[in-house]
């Protein structure tokens, strides 16, 4: 039996490459860059007006009060999508739109409620300086600047910068492909007639959503009884970079996920870490697969797959090895009396003063759905450690979404 530690740093050292794909920016919302992205042009493509008003040369305009107006010749216009086709010359002006190009000639801009307009001229009753209300060329980022860096996950803010300079496919992480493999005669799948002898199954819509709330893709599910010829030939028919089986993986006589796994050419690289729940937990890896083998009771799968495999997604999406995690205050004193680190299942909600608190929960069994569906996250806690009401922890969030 192993440490959680050590059982991570195994993992780590087996973690299969990153798939990296081009997708179209309508399909990038929500996954990460695979590579930096730099400017292809500069922001903003040309010089252009920040304002509704007149574009003219700051000679014609310095020194311009209410009292002591500067009158300029009215020669045409600027629009968005519609520049004006000449330059301006002196005592010159133009209409501008915000956004319209700024014409040659003209370096400053007067709004609208600065000026007013006579005729075939605009008298001008404020110009406060050279260059006001003008967006110059590449005064954002110029062609060649750091847009995004790799690991960036892409959502509306991003995807906006990136069409606006006229990137239509980016470099991404693919979203990693896993196979679900549920093992166990005694199991009554979703909408079948259950048997006395038999209990629902809960863990393929669990790891299905928790698959879903990662950002992974699920490539198949199985079912299968306790057998190891259907076990062996059900693991050899999947294709996935990540197989994550429940049931199967303790010491029981039906016990035969280990065995199908190895007989399928996977090596084992570990089984049964010290933790409760989930210390029969299996790692196996061929190629670039690996395998989970995950126990049967819900609660052990959740907490495997949280601990365990929600990270490993996690750098395949082209994020850090890592847990969604916060810190706490506990609410009452908890502790661990067994001889094993406990996982202990946690309520989050926020004292009088507007801290951050937990508690536990009282249903703390490993095949005690409500735990999960009641709780927030988990704290590690080592054995006979005690925690005190009001000190400080650290909670890993059930927050799969990275």
């Amino acid at each position: 039996m192993i440490s959680i530690s050590e059982a991570i740093a195994i993992l780590k050292e087996n973690l299969p490459p990153p798939v990296v794909a081009e997708y179209p920016l309508d399909q990038a919302i929500g996954h990460h860059l695979a590579a930096d992205i730099r400017a292809p042009e500069p922001a903003p493509r040309y010089t252009n007006s920040a304002m509704d008003g007149y574009a003219a040369h700051w000679s014609d305009l310095a020194g311009a009060t209410p009292e002591r107006p500067n009158t300029l010749a009215v020669v045409g216009e600027s629009r968005a999508g519609a520049p004006y086709p000449g330059r301006l010359g002196p005592g010159e002006a133009i209409r501008i739109s915000t956004g319209a190009m700024l014409p040659e000639g003209g370096d400053s801009v007067i709004r609208v409620e600065d000026t007013r307009e006579e005729g075939r001229s605009v008298i001008i009753t404020a110009a406060k300086r050279r260059g006001q209300d003008v967006r110059h060329r590449g005064e954002e980022f110029n062609e060649g600047e750091l847009l995004l860096r790799q690991g960036t996950r892409i959502a509306a803010p991003q995807a906006a910068l990136l069409a606006a300079v006229g990137i239509e496919r980016v470099l991404l992480f693919a979203p990693p492909t896993l196979a679900i493999l549920i093992t166990g005669s005694e199991l009554a799948a979703s909408g079948t007639a259950i048997a006395e002898h038999q209990i629902r199954d809960s863990n393929l819509i669990m790891l299905k959503a928790a698959v879903q709330e990662c950002g992974a893709t699920l490539a198949s599910c199985t079912r299968v009884a306790d057998d190891l010829q259907a076990t062996r030939r059900a693991i050899g028919q999947v294709e996935a970079e990540i197989i994550l089986c429940t049931g199967g993986v303790s010491v029981g006589r039906h016990d035969h996920v280990k065995a199908a796994t190895e007989e399928n050419g996977f090596t084992p690289l570990f089984w049964q870490v010290r933790q409760k729940p989930g210390k029969p937990l299996y790692l196996a890896r061929k190629g670039k697969t690996l395998l989970f083998g995950l126990p049967g009771n819900p609660v052990s799968a959740f907490m495997c797959f949280a601990h365990y495999v929600r990270p490993v997604l996690g750098v395949l999406a082209g994020r850090p090895f890592g847990w969604p995690t916060l810190t706490a205050r506990a609410a009452e004193e908890m502790s661990n009396r067994g001889g094993r680190p406990n996982m202990l299942r946690v309520k989050a909600s926020r004292n009088q003063e507007g801290d951050l608190t937990v508690s536990s929960g009282k249903r703390q069994g490993s095949h005690m759905l409500s735990s999960l569906a009641d709780g927030d996250g988990y704290i590690l806690m080592e054995p006979d450690q005690t925690l005190k009401a009001g000190e400080r922890v650290e909670v890993y969030s059930y927050d799969f979404r990275g």
